[in-house]
C-alpha cells in the first residue's frame, strides 16, 4: 500500500506542486532551505513567500547573512513575530560561517546542534535540500497519515504511532519530492477542514475515507480541556516631540521581544493591580490623554495594554532614541508597538 501511494503522490506533486521561492526542478539550495524552515516555524506559506524572497535579496548567501547585525535582522524580521526565530537564524549562521565555511550542514547530528533547530527542521533540511531518506514531521504530514490510518485520537496523543507510520514512507531515491509532496498534498487536498477527497488521488488506501470519518480527524481537543491563556498587563505611553518624532528605547537583550525597539510602557504584570508607572514617564509632566485598549496575543499569553498619549519636547531627552511617526510601520517595532502607535494616533492632529 504504502508503495503505491508514494507513486500517485510523486506523480501528483510533478503536476500539481506549489510554486515556492525556495524550490528549484531539482535539489533545492540548502540556503534557501535553510532559511525558509526557520521563516516557516509558526508563520503561514503565503506570509513566508514574499518576506522570503525579500530576505534573499538582502542576503543571498550564508557568508553575507553571517555578517548581519541582530538589529538588522530584528529590523527585517518585524510583522513575523517569533523573533527569537530571528536571532536563532543569525546565530546558526554565524557557526555556519565559522564553522562549516558557510555550507549548510548535511548530517542531522551537525544540524540539530545548531540554535533553533529540532527534529522536524533538521529532517526537514536533510531531505529537501540534501535528499537523505528521512520524514520530518509536519502539520500536513501528521494529517495525512493520520487520516490514511484512521488514527482517531489528538494529535498530541499518537506522537509516537505517527513517527511509526511515516518510517513506512522513507524514500531512497525521491526523499525530497516526496516530503514536499506530502507538504503539498497536505495544503491542497488533504485539507485540515473540508478535505477534498473526491479529488483525492490515494483515497482508495485511505482508511478514514472508508469509515467516512476523514472529517473529523484529526480529532480535536475539546474546548472544555484547554487551559484559558494567562493575562498579563501593562500601560504604554506614546510620546511625540514637535518634530513629529516618537519616543522609544530598546528593550532587554534577553526575555520577550528582546532587543526590539518598544514605546515606553510599565513593566508586565499578571494584575493590574501590581503595575507600577514606567521611570521615564514619571520624568513627565504632561498631561496624558487615554486612548484605549488593546489585547495582543502571544502563544502563551494575551497581552492587555492601556494606551496613552502626549506630546514633549525634545530637548527634555536629550539621550533618547526617537522614531519619526511617518516611518513607524516600517521600523524594528514589533507589531505589538506598532498597534499600540496606531490606536494613540487616532484622531490624533
Amino acid at each position: 500500500m504504502e508503495k503505491k501511494i508514494i507513486s500517485k503522490l510523486l506523480s501528483w506533486y510533478a503536476k500539481s506542486k506549489r510554486d515556492l521561492p525556495w524550490r528549484s526542478n531539482n535539489l533545492a539550495n540548502p540556503y534557501y532551505v535553510f532559511v525558509s524552515e526557520y521563516m516557516l516555524q509558526q508563520t503561514t506559506v503565503p506570509t513566508v513567500k514574499t518576506r522570503f524572497e525579500e530576505f534573499i535579496k538582502k542576503w543571498p548567501s550564508n557568508d553575507q547573512l553571517a555578517k548581519t547585525s541582530e538589529t538588522k535582522i530584528l529590523q527585517f524580521w518585524s510583522g513575523l513575530g517569533y523573533y527569537s526565530r530571528a536571532r536563532n537564524l543569525l546565530k546558526a549562521a554565524k557557526i555556519i560561517h565559522k564553522v562549516y565555511d558557510n555550507k549548510i550542514p548535511d548530517t542531522y547530528e551537525k544540524l540539530i546542534q545548531l540554535p533553533g533547530i529540532g527534529d522536524y527542521t533538521a529532517k526537514a533540511i536533510l531531505g529537501i535540500a540534501y535528499n537523505k531518506s528521512v520524514m520530518p514531521l509536519d502539520a500536513n504530514i501528521e494529517r495525512i497519515l493520520a487520516r490514511l490510518y484512521a488514527l482517531n485520537q489528538p494529535l498530541i496523543k499518537i506522537k509516537i504511532q505517527l513517527l511509526e507510520k511515516s518510517n513506512n514512507f522513507i524514500s531512497k531515491k525521491h526523499s525530497s519530492h516526496l516530503i514536499q509532496a506530502f507538504m503539498d498534498y497536505g495544503s491542497i487536498i488533504c485539507t485540515p477542514k473540508n478535505p477534498k477527497c473526491t479529488n483525492c488521488k490515494i483515497q482508495e488506501y485511505c482508511l478514514s475515507y472508508k469509515k467516512n470519518i476523514q472529517s473529523i480527524i484529526p480529532t480535536k481537543i475539546s474546548k472544555s480541556k484547554l487551559k484559558p491563556k494567562p493575562k498579563q498587563y501593562t500601560r504604554s505611553y506614546v510620546c511625540i516631540n514637535e518634530k513629529n518624532e516618537i519616543l522609544v528605547r530598546q528593550r532587554p537583550s534577553k526575555g520577550m521581544l528582546a532587543s526590539m525597539l518598544e514605546v515606553p510602557n510599565d513593566m508586565w504584570r499578571t494584575k493590574k493591580s501590581l503595575l507600577k508607572k514606567d521611570d521615564v514617564i514619571k520624568k513627565i509632566k504632561q498631561r496624558f490623554i487615554k486612548k484605549g485598549l488593546i489585547k495582543y496575543s502571544f502563544s502563551h499569553f494575551d497581552l492587555y495594554s492601556d494606551i496613552y498619549f502626549t506630546r514633549i519636547k525634545k530637548n527634555n531627552f536629550a539621550k533618547s532614541k526617537w522614531l519619526r511617526v511617518s516611518l513607524y510601520t516600517k521600523s524594528q517595532l514589533p507589531t505589538v508597538m506598532k498597534k499600540i502607535v496606531k490606536q494613540a494616533l487616532v484622531n490624533t492632529e
